[in-house]
């Protein structure tokens, strides 16, 4: 079975068809040691917008199954406490259930710093959990969803930004995210846009921030360039997406349910986002961080040269709405292959440096 190999399945029960898809890969795709699964908790209150207990517990099962190792959930909520988001979602009592099953909380774990590169070639730090760097076997965990920045969130989008660093204590960041669950459950749909990272960059919070999550947002562009570079350091070596129940509109919080009832797996994590965009109705070339990483290699980024196999693409494909600022999004486009070509030149000296820095021994 090739690495470019995604199974599909469309089914009438989430975890069954978790298990059907992870099933048709095999026990290929359990690989290392050190298993973290990286659900998505973008919201600790709205279940719509967060990773559901039955999906990890299909994936848990499958991990299990093939290995006598533990397995670590680990997750850095975006703007709450993460163990708020695993005790509202089940996940507390999911981890009693198993003995080797470990809750982690990625915002209060220690951490490296890295050097990420904006359009401009200037660089900015940013730190990534050691939990998720120092994994053998990442596996992420989320469900399809619409975007105010990025077109669609997947599952390469929710391995890097949530293994990102978040102040943790009292400051203005967690004041909002605590307070903004709240306020989202009471005000208009067209006031919920105000509350999303996005919105945050417009009145310049981002650039102060304490998350390192928020400060990947300033523009769509270098959000596009540091996904992309994110994906070249901790790479998910599994990805499923959970789209029993899927996100459209003014995701990725506030946006409207989708009962799609499939799911999607692969070890490629640009094909599998690759067949996840495009049977959404977005043109995965849309998508900047897809496009970019199926440019430098990767993975497969071409829909005609991916192994699909399960259910057939037609009983699957079904238009979801886009955000409301998705053409602003595409303004990513206009400066972006000029700024990739550079970016991946300056990635190339920085790495015949070190090459060179270590010499022979």
């Amino acid at each position: 079975m090739s690495h470019s190999t995604v199974a599909l399945v469309k089914g009438l029960d989430r975890y069954q068809n978790i298990a059907q898809a992870l099933g048709l890969l095999g026990k290929e795709a359990v690989s290392g040691t050190r298993h973290v699964v990286k659900p998505n908790f973008v919201s600790t209150e709205v279940q719509l917008a967060a990773t559901h207990r039955e999906a990890a517990r299909a994936v848990v099962d499958f991990v299990r199954q093939h290995t006598g190792h533990p397995v670590i959930i680990a997750e850095g909520a975006a703007t709450s406490d993460t163990f708020k988001g695993f005790e509202n979602f089940g996940f507390m009592e999911l981890a009693d259930i198993y003995d080797d099953v470990e809750l982690r909380d990625l915002n209060r774990d220690a951490y490296q710093i890295v050097t990420l590169y904006d359009q401009d070639l200037r660089s900015r730090p940013f730190r990534i959990a050691k939990t998720v760097l120092e994994s053998d076997h990442r596996i992420s965990l989320t469900i399809p969803k619409t975007h105010d920045a990025a077109v669609v969130t997947l599952s390469l989008k929710n391995m890097v930004v949530g293994s990102l660093i978040r102040d943790m204590g009292f400051n203005l960041l967690n004041l909002v995210g605590d307070v903004s669950d709240q306020i989202l459950k009471l005000v208009p749909s067209w006031m919920k846009p105000l509350f999303s990272f996005q919105g945050l960059s417009r009145v310049g919070i981002t650039k102060i921030s304490g998350s390192d999550k928020v400060k990947l947002h300033q523009g769509y562009l270098d959000l596009h360039l540091f996904l992309y570079q994110l994906v070249r350091i901790i790479p998910p070596h599994l990805c499923v997406l959970d789209g029993f129940t899927a996100m459209e509109g003014n995701g990725p919080v506030s946006g409207d349910r989708v009962d799609w009832h499939i799911a999607i797996a692969g070890t490629d994590g640009v094909a599998v986002d690759t067949l996840a965009a495009y049977l959404m109705g977005f043109d995965p070339e849309s998508v900047g961080y897809l496009y970019f990483c199926s440019q430098d290699g990767l993975g497969e980024g071409d829909i005609n040269n991916i192994n699909i196999i399960g259910t057939p693409l037609e009983e699957c494909r079904q238009s979801f709405r886009p955000h409301q600022s998705y053409q602003a999004q595409l303004g990513w486009k206009k400066r972006g292959e000029r700024a990739f070509k550079e970016l991946k030149e300056c990635l190339g000296k920085e790495k015949r440096k070190r090459e060179k820095g270590k010499g022979p021994s």
